[in-house]
């Protein structure tokens, strides 16, 4: 093993959501291992697209209250389940965090919205480092 995958770096690890008028974090952590980075972005993609599109057998709501819409343009939740369950998509995101690569996600929603899933490396402060 290289000392790349084997090195413990932290790493900050971010939801945001936005549009026109500004972006908001929804979600952060400070994680310890790439893998734990990894499968933060993995679990957070998938409670976004619930909260966003929860589907119209949800518990929470009213029977009939949700209904799918068929609006065409960009689905947010549709592309964060699909970035989520992409196994493909998920080694690569291992393999970049692995090396100390920031990573940034977008995902465009109808309306001008948008989310993002962010990860960068937290660089050590001197105290840390001595």
């Amino acid at each position: 093993m290289s000392s790349a995958t084997t090195a413990r770096v932290a790493l900050l690890v971010a939801s945001r959501g936005g549009d026109a008028s500004g972006g908001w974090v929804l979600a952060r952590a400070r994680v310890i291992h790439q893998a734990e980075a990894a499968s933060w972005l993995r679990a957070e993609a998938l409670r976004l697209a619930v909260r966003l599109d929860p589907g119209p057998r949800t518990r929470w709501a009213a029977a009939g209250a949700l209904h799918p819409t068929y609006d065409p343009g960009p689905d947010a939740p549709t592309a964060l389940r699909a970035w989520a369950e992409d196994r493909e998509r998920q080694a690569q995101v291992g393999h970049l965090l692995a090396y100390g690569r920031p990573l940034s996600f977008h995902f465009p929603d109808l309306g001008g919205a948008w989310y993002a899933l962010t990860a960068a490396p937290l660089l050590p402060s001197l105290s840390e480092s001595r």
